[in-house]
C-alpha cells in the first residue's frame, strides 16, 4: 500500500496529506446518532434431506417467521446452500439444514422410521447423535439433551438446534448477534490474494486516476501491476483489519445527517479508506468519518463513508451539477495492502 494519508485536526477543519498531495475535508459534528438495538438470539440447527415422511412427520412442519439475513460461515467462509436456507423460527432460534452442514463436517447422515416417527442419526469417528422429528430432545454420545426448539421438517429438509453442531459434532459454534451470522470452526478470514481470484489488466481503469495517480501505487510507491475484483459475498476478509461486511445505511434520527446515506463497514477496529470510480470518469477519495464511528456490543465497530462529500469541490475542484449518488458510482475501491500487487475493486453492488 502506498503512503497512508496523515490526518491533522485544526479547529473545525481537518487537513490530510497524502504523499505530495495535501487534502482538507470539512466535517460536521454529530448531533446525536440513533442507538441501534440488536436482539440477542440463541440456539441453532443443522439439517438434511429426508427420504420419506409419515403423516406424523409432516404434521410437525413448523409455522416459521423467516429471517432471510441469517448466514452460516464455515471456517470464515459463507456457505452457499443449494435450496434449503437458514432462518430464525418463531422462538428466535436459528435453524439450518442438517445434511448439507453435517456432511461438510465429515459426518454420515442416516434416516429411519421408528414407531411411526422419523429419526435421524449423525456419526463421526468420535461422536454420534440420534434425533427424532417433532422432538426437542436428542441423544448425543449416549446422553439425552434438550434444546430450545423442536427438530422440524420444512420443504422436505430436517432442521435441528445449532448447539448440536458443537455438542454433537465437536465443533466450535458462535452466534454473531450484530451481523446475524452463525460461525462454525475457525474465524480467521483470508486476504484478497488468498482468495485466488483472477487478476486482470489495469488498462481499463487507468483513465479514472488521471488526478490521483498515487492510488495506483502499492507499498513504498511501487506501481500496482494488476486489478482484482471482489464481491460482497467474498467478505469477511483481512483488508488492513478484519472486515466483516459492508452495506448502505441511511440515517433517520433527526440529526444533521438525517436522510443522508453512507457506505457502512463493520470491522474489528478500523477499515481501509475507500475510493469511488464514477460514471463521470473520475475518482473520488473517501476517508472514514471519525465523528460517525459506532462501537458495537461485541467490540467491533461501524465506520461510515460519505457518498456525496464537499471535499470533491473544495479540494479537487470537481463541480457536479447534482450531488453524487450511489447510482453514479461504478466501482468501489479499497486503499489496502490485502493484495501485494493489485488494485482491489468491487462492482458497485447497490447500483441499479
Amino acid at each position: 500500500m502506498g503512503v497512508q494519508p496523515t490526518r491533522i485536526e485544526q479547529g473545525s477543519a481537518i487537513h490530510y496529506t497524502t504523499g505530495s498531495e495535501k487534502e482538507m475535508m470539512k466535517q460536521q459534528k454529530d448531533k446525536g446518532l440513533k442507538k441501534m438495538i440488536v436482539t440477542v438470539l440463541a440456539a441453532s440447527m443443522i439439517a438434511g434431506v429426508v427420504p420419506m415422511f409419515t403423516p406424523q412427520a409432516q404434521a410437525v412442519e413448523a409455522k416459521i417467521a423467516v429471517n432471510s439475513q441469517v448466514e452460516v460461515l464455515l471456517n470464515a467462509r459463507k456457505m452457499a446452500f443449494p435450496d434449503a436456507k437458514p432462518f430464525q423460527d418463531e422462538n428466535s432460534a436459528v435453524m439450518v439444514p442438517i445434511r448439507f452442514i453435517s456432511e461438510k463436517l465429515g459426518a454420515k447422515v442416516g434416516y429411519a422410521q421408528s414407531s411411526g416417527k422419523q429419526t435421524v442419526t449423525l456419526k463421526t469417528d468420535k461422536h454420534s447423535v440420534t434425533m427424532t422429528v417433532g422432538s426437542s430432545t436428542a441423544v448425543v454420545d449416549g446422553e439425552s439433551k434438550t434444546y430450545d426448539s423442536k427438530i422440524i421438517v420444512k420443504q422436505q429438509r430436517t432442521y435441528v438446534p445449532l448447539r448440536l453442531v458443537s455438542e454433537g459434532l465437536g465443533q466450535t459454534v458462535d452466534w454473531d448477534q450484530i451481523s446475524k451470522w452463525v460461525w462454525i470452526g475457525s474465524k480467521k478470514p483470508p486476504t484478497v490474494d488468498e482468495l485466488g481470484l483472477a487478476k486482470t489488466s489495469l488498462n481499463p481503469y487507468k483513465s479514472f486516476f488521471a488526478n490521483k495517480s498515487y492510488l495506483l501505487e502499492g507499498d513504498f510507491g511501487t506501481p500496482l501491476q494488476k486489478a482484482v475484483k471482489i464481491k460482497l459475498s467474498n467478505l469477511p476478509l483481512l483488508m488492513s483489519d478484519y472486515i466483516y461486511s459492508m452495506d448502505l445505511y441511511t440515517f433517520h434520527d433527526g440529526s444533521a445527517y438525517d436522510g443522508r446515506t453512507y457506505i457502512r463497514v463493520r470491522s474489528d477496529s478500523w477499515s481501509p479508506n475507500l475510493f469511488f470510480l464514477t460514471n463521470k470518469g473520475d475518482v473520488r477519495y473517501r476517508y472514514d468519518r471519525k465523528d460517525l464511528l459506532k462501537k458495537n456490543s461485541d467490540g467491533t465497530v461501524y465506520t461510515f463513508y460519505a457518498i456525496y462529500d464537499e471535499s470533491d469541490e473544495l479540494l479537487d475542484n470537481i463541480k457536479d451539477a447534482k450531488p453524487l449518488t450511489i447510482q453514479d458510482i461504478k466501482y468501489v475501491g479499497f486503499r489496502t495492502n490485502s493484495s501485494k500487487d493489485s488494485l482491489i475493486l468491487m462492482d458497485n453492488p447497490w447500483r441499479k
